[in-house]
């Protein structure tokens, strides 16, 4: 081998390989017998000896099975004490509100202590008897806390926005917690937004194609759109967004339609047949057409 792996003969492409025959050559001329005999033991070995080998894997292998399920028992029984102890503070915080008259400061201040906690069911058992404090500010800022974590429980966000909160509370927990918006469920989305065009276009910005439709098929009568949220939302080439969009262009604001006309009629060749149609239907408007 190591004449015909030779650099004289390959070149260097085998100059490794060549390396590691010659030093084997040069350790194993230098055993004794029974080192090179030792060598071999494997190979050697009895029937029973690889018997008890094999058991002995066996074994080990049964043992960290052994132990990995105590470990898995040992986590669930964990997690159900936890869930037990958060449900039973969830039962014994509805009764403490249920004998108690609650809105005073010391609720308050019990409210907020409880909303800073990371554990999403004990935040849950807490909002779900928060609505006396709902329109509080100081319960709106650990709202907004919350609501602008990165990742937001469904059930949060279901129970978010069933609270009763006045009209100018809903709107500034819309715009503080807009650019985390694509996180809220379609639900929440509705609860905060109402009827106020200014929270719509803060989180038209950032919500999910599906919640983009969900806003633009609420856009309130009679108000314009923002210029560059609309340039923004036009930028889509998503469906989802572009028809619902242009039809509230077409509904409430078709003037709008004069400083996009260049847009639309790129439009017009979507290929989304509901997308031509609206964009067609926009470029054939008086105020565009004046100006073609």
């Amino acid at each position: 081998m190591a004449r015909e792996l030779h650099p004289d003969v390959t070149g260097q492409k085998s100059n490794y390989r060549f390396q590691q025959i010659t030093g084997a050559y040069t350790l194993l001329k230098n055993l004794q017998p029974e080192e090179l005999e030792a060598l071999t033991v494997p190979d050697s070995l009895t029937e029973n000896e690889k018997l008890r080998s094999e058991h002995e894997r066996q074994q080990r292998r049964a043992e960290a099975e052994r132990i990995e399920r105590a470990e898995k028992v040992k986590q669930e029984a964990r997690s159900a004490k936890i869930d037990s102890i958060l449900s039973k503070y969830e039962s014994d915080l509805s009764d403490y509100y249920a004998n108690r008259k609650s809105g005073d400061d010391s609720d308050m201040r019990d409210v907020i202590l409880r909303l800073k906690s990371k554990k999403s069911k004990v935040i849950n058992a807490v909002l779900k008897h928060s609505a006396p404090f709902a329109n509080r500010v100081e319960f709106r800022k650990a709202l907004t806390e919350i609501l602008n974590r990165p990742e937001i429980e469904l059930s949060t966000a279901e129970i978010a926005g069933s609270l009763p909160f006045d009209v100018r509370t809903r709107k500034l927990i819309a715009l503080d917690t807009a650019g985390n918006s694509g996180n809220f469920t379609a639900g929440l989305i509705i609860s905060l937004i109402g009827n106020d065009s200014d929270a719509m276009e803060s989180m038209l910005l950032h919500v999910s194609p599906e919640n983009a439709a969900v806003i633009l098929r609420r856009w309130p009568a009679g108000r314009v759109m923002n210029d560059g949220v609309i340039r923004s939302l036009l930028s889509s080439d998503d469906m989802r967004v572009l028809v619902p969009l242009l039809g509230a262009m077409m509904t409430h604001f078709p003037k709008s339609a004069v400083k996009h006309r260049k847009r639309l009629a790129e439009l017009e060749s979507h290929s989304a047949a509901a997308v031509r149609a609206w964009a067609r239907k926009l470029l054939q408007t008086k105020g565009v057409l004046n100006l073609s």
